[in-house]
């Protein structure tokens, strides 16, 4: 096998998987499609498969021919994308790094247009759709949820629009290498990071196989991981409506003693009284429930165990062949 080329450039793919042997030929039919439009750049394949038991790891194994640069990472168990996109990011060779679904959702076009912003001066390329696949309502609320996210956190660089795919340079990798959060949105600390971030845009295409593995209750945990992590906004709008219902409170109490001193008051006055009692009672709850959900992740985090585990690496082509375990 002939020496790599060392002037051109190293470009790392980096497709987090999860339960997607279906969609193992479309992986690396798209890598080799990406290797043949730019060849002024090397790329190399990183297939990091996010527990997966329907054999997605080997189906990517058995289609790799000799000379390819492809390596696959096998996670221990599910810890979910964002954390397999960290173990992706952590063992990529490259100078910069482009992540991309394993259902092959991106356009070529897009890792042309990654790499332009790139070359141009960017750190970091946020990918953003242009026209989305999903449902209108997933989309929507998506949307909202990237719009107040940006509003009301310290991130002022997160794409309200809502961020899809990414580039990454070296050096914003090795700065991820230093955040350790357990419970993590990466590409929220990928915006935190700072450095000169720039966005392309695209059309999302349609999955051709099966449905997507990203449920509403992982899209809620990211919610809440997302708010915890970079902003305090909870804990103001529970105290703002704390505050109001006091107010409400007060004035209902200067009410209720007004017609008790007419002789108006009775059964009204006492349903009235027990569902504010009622209403700020849950509200307590509430707002302890949102105050909890700081301190556990305090304590996760204070914990620092490993934001994934991997069972098994295997490097082929350039590298060679060789398995190993790791775990981080």
């Amino acid at each position: 096998m002939a020496a790599p080329d060392s002037s051109r450039s190293l470009v790392s793919l980096v497709f987090p998987a999860y339960n997607e042997v279906d969609h193992a030929h479309a992986m690396v039919d798209f890598f080799r499609e990406i290797a043949a439009t730019h060849p002024q750049h090397r790329f190399e394949m990183l297939v990091v498969d996010d527990g997966s038991d329907d054999g997605t790891a080997d189906a990517v194994i058995a289609l790799v021919a000799p000379g390819e640069d492809v390596r696959v990472i096998s996670l221990s168990r599910r810890f979910g994308s964002h954390a397999a996109i960290t173990a992706g990011f952590a063992h990529a060779a490259g100078e910069v790094a482009i992540t991309l679904t394993a259902d092959r959702s991106e356009p070529l076009e897009a890792v042309g247009m990654f790499l332009d912003q790139w070359h141009a001066g960017a750190d970091i390329v946020w990918g953003l759709r242009s026209v989305r696949a999903q449902q209108k309502a997933s989309s929507m609320l998506s949307r909202m949820f990237s719009s107040v996210f940006n509003r009301s956190s310290e991130l002022s660089t997160y794409p309200v629009e809502g961020p899809s795919q990414m580039l990454v340079t070296r050096q914003v990798m090795e700065t991820l290498r230093t955040l350790p959060e357990n419970n993590r949105n990466l590409l929220a600390l990928v915006a935190w990071t700072g450095y000169d971030q720039r966005r392309i845009a695209y059309p999302q295409l349609p999955r051709p196989h099966g449905t997507s593995k990203w449920t509403f209750a992982m899209k809620l945990k990211l919610v809440v991981d997302s708010f915890v992590e970079f902003s305090h906004a909870p804990t103001v709008w529970i105290a703002a409506v704390g505050a109001a219902l006091a107010g409400l409170g007060l004035i209902l109490l200067v009410a209720s003693l007004v017609l008790l001193l007419v002789g108006l008051g009775g059964p009204a006055t006492t349903a009235v009284i027990c569902s504010c009692v009622l209403l700020v009672g849950g509200l307590n709850l509430a707002g302890v429930a949102v105050v909890g959900e700081y301190v556990w992740r305090i304590g996760t985090d204070a914990r620092r165990r490993p934001v994934y585990i991997i069972r098994r690496v295997v490097n082929l082509g350039a590298v060679g062949d060789v398995a190993e375990d790791a775990g981080r």
